[in-house]
């Protein structure tokens, strides 16, 4: 347990990006305003982001435990992974890990199913390439020293799978359904690789598309132009993920004032 962890800004913080972190927080560092709104620490992927767009993570890497049975495998090795490490080996035939590839990210322990290892998170603090671990084809996970292994993984059965930080490598949502989660908005304009504040709550300029947005209607993912929103008005809009409800009339492709409700 340690002290509230949550940076209280001034009206503006939040249009601060740059190619360093910002104050040395970790990705997803919740910052508040005096107002109630809330943003998170991103960073952009590779692509310039205009300011007023709605912005995803990128998708999972196949292969690292994102499909079904593909979770990567505890090492067969009996002496690691037990209660309290913080290093965890698993293994794996893939050669696409660089190093801290997953710093910052998170391991979830799979399975197997309806077993005692399953349900578990833990925060990433980085990884080794994966032919450089000791035993060949083993993966060398380092966990957060905060965060060991409650539960000791069964050596070759316990399975898990490995995702980057959904507030690293955003990139702009997609029109036909966004790679990953919606992670906010952009209140300035951010270069790429820069890291940004993200918003996620309260009143926020969104770029609009397809139709006129009405105060007070529910606004969804654009699905014409890639970043923008657009109201929740006909079935092929239903799958569209929600961001929140209009706050004034627009016209089409004018940045409306959107109360975000992503937290």
């Amino acid at each position: 347990m340690s002290l509230p962890n949550i940076i209280y800004g001034m009206f503006g913080d939040e249009k601060v990006a740059q190619s360093t972190k910002i104050g040395n927080n970790s990705l997803g560092q919740l910052m508040i305003l005096p107002d109630g709104r809330k943003f998170r620490l991103a960073k952009a992927g590779g692509t310039n982001l205009s300011a007023g767009v709605v912005v995803s993570c990128s998708a999972g890497s196949a292969g690292h435990g994102n499909a079904a049975g593909s979770g990567l495998i505890a090492s067969a090795t009996t002496t690691r992974n037990q209660i309290g490490d913080t290093d965890v080996y698993v293994a794996t035939s893939l050669a696409a890990f660089t190093a801290d590839q997953f710093a910052e990210g998170y391991m979830n322990v799979q399975g197997p199913a309806a077993s005692t290892y399953q349900g578990h998170v833990y925060r990433v603090k980085g990884n080794d390439l994966a032919a450089s671990v000791a035993a060949a084809g083993d993966l060398h996970i380092r966990l957060h020293p905060d965060d060991p292994l409650k539960v000791a993984f069964k050596a070759g059965t316990t399975t898990v799978s490995l995702r980057k930080n959904p507030f690293g490598n955003c990139v702009i949502a997609a029109s036909a359904g966004a790679a990953g989660p919606v992670v906010g908005t952009t209140p300035v304009a951010v270069s790429a690789n820069y890291y940004f504040w993200a918003q996620r709550t309260g009143p926020a300029s969104v770029q609009t598309t397809g139709t006129t947005v009405t105060d007070g209607a529910p606004v969804v993912i654009g699905d014409t132009e890639a970043g923008s929103c657009t109201l929740e008005i006909a079935a092929s809009l239903a799958a569209q993920p929600f961001i929140g409800q209009a706050l004034e009339t627009v016209t089409a492709a004018e940045a409306a004032l959107i109360d975000l409700r992503l937290e």
